[in-house]
């Protein structure tokens, strides 16, 4: 009888700027090791991206080196392939140096001569092949040029690939292999890449995605459900969970709300919660008033952290400010275009109807041929004195008493010389 664990998507080293959830992330992966030694596992396959990028953060090198130290030492073997994270093609992964170190075994042996892989005997005489993950998908066509042998008694295959068949949403079409291009007649298919635990078939044999040990994004923490690996017993498999702390999820719609009455009930929903190490908060949806700015987001956090050792989590990409009105003409002429403005806006109390539009002339006119930028100023502003004071004689805006300006000096022009602001 054959007993073995199958792990994938550790991704150690990854929230790299929230410290406690590194921490989360390690223990988790420490958690599955102590599983598979209490259980006595002949060995334990590593499905691909066991750290986060291929040159992780030195403390996690260190604690992951002695959690393999210790699977070693139990007479537990450890077999892998690369990730997507865990490659590197300008230089050496770390995945390389664990290799050297013989704390495990890289199942891919691909003999370039003959273009095929070939396989691992383990002690217990199951044989096991890999195919790595590439960034990219670049993977996939492997499946098609590469032969593979023909597996002799019991045998796992290892890849690194989302499956068409298997695969979520999430995942673009292009960059999945179809379930029939893993090759045939192997007991057990161990798949890594896919964050959550899937189950499918093939020939009747068990292809299995392990799913994450904890995570490595928001998106990971918000929707995987079940954190884990998957202990397989004579080629019968079974989900072990992996729980290192408790999570709780905050959301609030803030469709057809002000951003006062959001700030509102974030604040009630905070209020409420009582338990969880990890708190996730989403805003979503589009604000009748206001903007995403207008709410202070960190009193809300302040106030869930101070409820206990909490690490919150806030995503607020999908809070959208509240629509502007923008006016509606179906003409292109620019003039059309500024008239249809002043009469949807409408026009200041105590103005004459087309002071706007006349004005606006008068500042878009340019500078004539040969005209200096002082003089320029000068025929502007006084263009611009001449339309106020006809204005003014018309009776239509308040007197107020005249200042002396110079005209030569353009900057001395406020609005109070034009009597439209409070003395």
């Amino acid at each position: 009888m054959v007993r073995f664990a199958h792990i994938a998507d550790c991704h150690l080293g990854a929230f790299g700027r929230k410290p406690e959830l590194r921490e989360y992330n390690i223990k988790a992966f420490e958690d599955a090791i102590e599983k598979c030694i209490e259980r006595q596992v002949d060995f334990i396959i590593i499905a691909g991206d066991l750290f986060h990028n291929p040159l992780p953060d030195m403390d996690i090198v260190n604690r992951t080196v002695k959690l393999l130290m210790k699977v070693k030492n139990a007479g537990i073997r450890t077999y892998a392939v690369y990730g997507s994270h865990d490659y590197n093609l300008a230089r050496a992964s770390l995945i390389d140096v664990l290799e050297s170190a013989e704390l495990f075994k890289n199942v891919v042996n691909y003999l370039e001569s003959e273009n095929r892989l070939t396989t691992v005997k383990d002690k217990t005489g199951v044989s096991i092949t890999g195919l790595s993950g590439r960034k990219n998908r670049l993977e996939k066509g492997y499946y098609e040029q590469i032969e593979f042998d023909t597996p002799d008694g019991d045998s796992i295959f290892v890849f690194h690939s989302p499956i068409a068949e298997m695969k979520p949403v999430d995942i673009p079409d292009k960059n999945v292999v179809p379930i029939s291009s893993l090759p045939d007649g192997y007991d057990y298919y161990a798949g890594g890449h896919i964050h959550r635990p899937l189950e499918d078939l093939k020939d009747g044999k068990p292809v299995i995605f392990s799913g994450t040990t904890f995570g490595s994004s928001y998106t990971d923490l918000e929707r995987e459900e079940k954190r884990g690996f998957y202990m397989v017993e004579d080629w019968r498999p079974e989900y072990v969970p992996v729980d290192v702390c408790s999570m709780v999820k905050v959301l609030v719609d803030a469709e057809g709300f002000t951003a006062s009455e959001v700030e509102e009930m974030l604040i009630e929903k905070a209020e409420a919660v009582l338990e969880g190490d990890i708190v996730l908060v989403r805003v979503q949806g589009k604000l009748f008033k206001g903007s995403p700015q207008d709410i202070d987001f960190a009193s809300i956090i302040n106030l869930l952290e101070s409820d206990g050792e909490r690490t919150v989590f806030l995503n607020k990409n999908s809070l959208e400010a509240e629509r502007v009105e923008k006016v509606k003409v179906d003409e292109e002429r620019e003039e059309v275009i500024e008239k249809k403005v002043f009469e949807e806006q409408g026009t200041p109390e105590g103005t004459q109807g087309d002071l706007g539009e006349r004005l606006l002339r008068i500042l878009k006119s340019e500078k004539k041929e040969g005209e200096t930028t002082t003089d320029y100023e000068n025929r502007i502003w006084h263009q611009t004195r001449s339309l106020i004071e006809n204005i003014k004689e018309e009776g239509e805006l308040e007197e107020k008493p005249e200042k002396e300006l110079d005209p030569q000096k353009p900057s001395q022009l406020t609005l109070e010389s034009y009597g439209g602001a409070p003395e």
